[in-house]
C-alpha cells in the first residue's frame, strides 16, 4: 500500500506538470488581476435561523427555531398541538407537555461562557445540549455555555397560563446592559459596515413567501425572528440606518396592496433620509424551482398576458413591478431616492429584453438586475463523471473559462439597459459550484466543490470576475451571499462561521478588497 501511494503521488505530480506545460494556468489558473476595479459592492445577507453560522444579533433567542411540542415518554416533536399567541408565545402547557426550541446548531461556533436569560411571566425553563443553568430567579436566568457541535436548546418546562412566560431573551456574554438600544453582534456589524447595499432577500423568506397581507408581516415581538415569516422591517431599517447603506427589498410575490403601501410607508417614515431604497417585486420570478414562478406564470395566463406560461409570466411580473413601483412613487412623492429594480435571468438575455418592453416597463424602472454566477454547469447531472475526474486546478480553470464566457453575457444585458436608459446591476453573484437534479448527494463532487471554493485561488478567480463586470459595463455588484456553512447544496458564504480566519476566507478577500480599493 505505501509503495501504491508513492507511485500515485509521484504520478499525479507527473500529471500536474504536464497539465501546466501544455496549459500554463493549470498551476495558477491565470496570472492575477492587475485590477483597477471601481463598483460599488452590496452583500445578500444570509437568513436568520437557528442554523446560520451568522451571529446577528446579541439576543439569540431572535434567531430561535419556532417553538416543537413534546411530551414526556413520546419522540422529539410528538406532543400535542401547543397554544399559542398570535405573536407565537406559548399560553398554555397541557399535562406533561413542553415546548422547546433551538437556538443555535452550528457546529460549536459561538461563545462560551456566562449568558443571561431574561423573560415575562411566570414558569419554569430549562437549557439543555451545550448550556447548563447554574443560577436561577424570577424572570432571570444564567447559563454557562461551552460549545461543542450539540448546540443551544431552551424548554418551557411550565407556564402559568394567566401570566405566560413570554418575551424571551438569551443575552450573550456582556451585552445585558445595552441588547436592547443595539440588537445587532458588534462584529456583523464590523464585517459588513464598508458594503453600499444591503439586499433583504433572505431576511425576508423571499422565495416562496408566505406573505400577503400586512398582518401577515413578521414584528420585533414575535418569538422569533428565523421562522418563515423572516425578520421586521423595524430591524432591517435600524439595520441599513447603522451601516449607512442602502436596503434592497423584495416584495412578497403575493402581497396585496395595502402591504405594499403600508411597507413604503414604514420605509419613508424610518429610513435615514440621506438613504436611497432599492425596491424589487419577488426574486427570479423566473426560476421554477420558486413558488413565486408558477405564481406569476398562474396569474399571467389567467389574465391572458400570453398563452405560453413562461411569457405570461414575464409579462405578469413586469406588470406587477410597476404598479408595486408606483405605490412607492406615491408615498415617496417621486423617484429621487428609490431605484425601481427589475430582475432578467443572467443566462437568458431575452428575458430582459421581454421584461422591459412589455407595456413599456422600462419606463417605470431605474435599473436591470441580473445575476452572473460562475461554474454553474460543473454542477449539472451532465458533467458528474467528468468532474468527479477533475483535479482542484482543472475546476478552477473551467470556472476561469466559465468567467470568459459570461462576459459576452454581460455585454448583451449591457446593450439592453442603454438602448433604455438603465443601469445594469448584479442583484447576486459569485461562484455556482453546487450539485443539483441528485448530484448534490455525490460526496466526490461536494467536496471537490467545497476544497475549490477554499483554494487561495479563488480570490483570483472573483477579482477576474468582478474586472470583467466592470469592463462589461456592469454597475452594483451584490455578492451572494454574507456567512454560511458550506454543505451539499453549495459553498454560498463569503465566510463560513464567526471563527473563521480570513486568511481561509478567499472569496472574502476578493471582495473587500475592491471595497477598499
Amino acid at each position: 500500500m505505501a509503495l501504491y501511494k508513492q507511485w500515485f503521488g509521484a504520478f499525479h505530480l507527473f500529471l500536474f506538470l504536464t497539465l501546466s506545460f501544455i496549459f500554463p494556468s493549470a498551476g495558477r489558473p491565470f496570472q492575477p488581476s492587475t485590477h483597477n476595479i471601481k463598483i460599488s459592492i452590496g452583500i445578500n445577507l444570509t437568513s436568520v435561523s437557528f442554523w446560520s453560522t451568522e451571529l446577528v444579533f446579541v439576543d439569540i433567542f431572535k434567531q430561535s427555531q419556532p417553538w416543537k411540542s413534546q411530551e414526556k415518554g413520546k419522540a422529539y416533536e410528538q406532543g400535542p398541538p401547543l397554544a399559542l399567541s398570535d405573536k407565537h408565545w406559548v399560553k398554555r402547557l397541557l399535562p406533561g407537555q413542553m415546548a422547546d426550541s433551538i437556538m443555535l446548531r452550528v457546529g460549536g461556533h459561538y461563545p462560551s461562557g456566562r449568558y443571561v436569560c431574561l423573560y415575562d411571566g411566570r414558569g419554569e425553563l430549562d437549557f439543555s445540549l451545550d448550556a447548563r443553568v447554574i443560577e436561577r430567579s424570577q424572570g432571570r436566568l444564567v447559563i454557562d455555555v461551552t460549545p461543542t457541535k450539540a448546540g443551544i436548546a431552551l424548554k418551557i418546562i411550565k407556564t402559568d397560563p394567566r401570566n405566560p412566560v413570554r418575551n424571551i431573551r438569551v443575552i450573550l456574554p456582556g451585552f445585558e446592559k445595552n441588547y436592547a438600544k443595539q440588537p445587532f453582534h458588534p462584529d456583523f456589524l464590523k464585517r459588513w459596515k464598508k458594503f453600499k447595499v444591503i439586499r433583504f432577500m433572505d431576511w425576508m423568506r423571499t422565495n416562496n413567501s408566505v406573505i400577503k397581507t400586512w398582518h401577515d408581516r413578521p414584528t420585533i415581538d414575535m418569538q422569533t425572528q428565523g421562522a418563515d415569516r423572516g425578520v421586521a422591517l423595524e430591524y432591517m431599517l435600524q439595520l441599513a440606518n447603522t451601516l449607512y447603506a442602502d436596503p434592497w427589498f423584495c416584495i412578497p410575490h403575493e402581497a396585496d396592496y395595502d402591504y405594499v403601501r403600508n411597507f413604503a410607508k414604514m420605509v419613508k417614515a424610518k429610513l435615514n433620509p440621506e438613504l436611497r431604497v432599492y425596491v424589487e417585486y419577488t426574486n427570479e420570478a423566473w426560476n421554477g424551482q420558486f413558488e413565486q414562478a408558477a405564481y406569476c406564470a398562474r396569474i399571467g395566463q389567467g389574465l391572458d398576458l400570453d398563452k405560453e406560461a413562461f411569457k405570461a409570466w414575464l409579462f405578469f411580473y413586469a406588470k406587477r413591478a410597476t404598479e408595486i413601483f408606483q405605490t412607492w412613487e406615491d408615498v415617496f412623492g417621486g423617484t429621487d431616492r428609490l431605484v425601481r429594480v427589475l430582475g432578467a435571468q443572467f443566462a437568458n438575455p431575452w428575458t430582459s429584453e421581454k421584461i422591459l418592453m412589455y407595456e413599456k416597463a422600462y419606463k417605470h424602472a431605474d435599473a436591470l438586475a441580473v445575476a452572473p454566477y460562475f461554474g454553474y454547469k460543473l454542477g449539472s447531472p451532465e458533467m458528474v463523471e467528468k468532474v468527479n475526474r477533475m483535479t482542484e486546478a482543472q475546476i478552477l480553470i473551467a470556472c476561469e473559462q466559465d468567467i470568459e464566457k459570461n462576459f459576452e453575457l454581460i455585454v448583451r444585458h449591457k446593450k439592453e439597459t442603454d438602448q433604455f436608459g438603465l443601469r445594469l446591476i448584479a442583484y447576486e453573484g459569485g461562484q455556482h459550484l453546487a450539485g443539483f437534479r441528485g448530484v448534490e448527494n455525490n460526496l466526490t463532487v461536494t467536496d471537490l466543490f467545497h476544497a475549490v471554493n477554499r483554494h487561495s485561488e479563488m480570490k483570483e478567480l472573483y477579482l477576474k470576475h468582478l474586472a470583467g463586470w466592470q469592463k462589461a459595463g456592469g454597475d452594483l455588484y451584490v455578492a451572494f451571499a454574507s456567512m454560511s456553512a458550506y454543505n451539499k447544496w453549495g459553498s454560498w458564504g463569503l465566510l463560513e462561521n464567526i471563527d473563521q480566519s480570513i486568511d481561509t476566507a478567499p472569496k472574502y478577500q476578493a471582495i473587500t478588497e475592491v471595497i477598499e480599493y
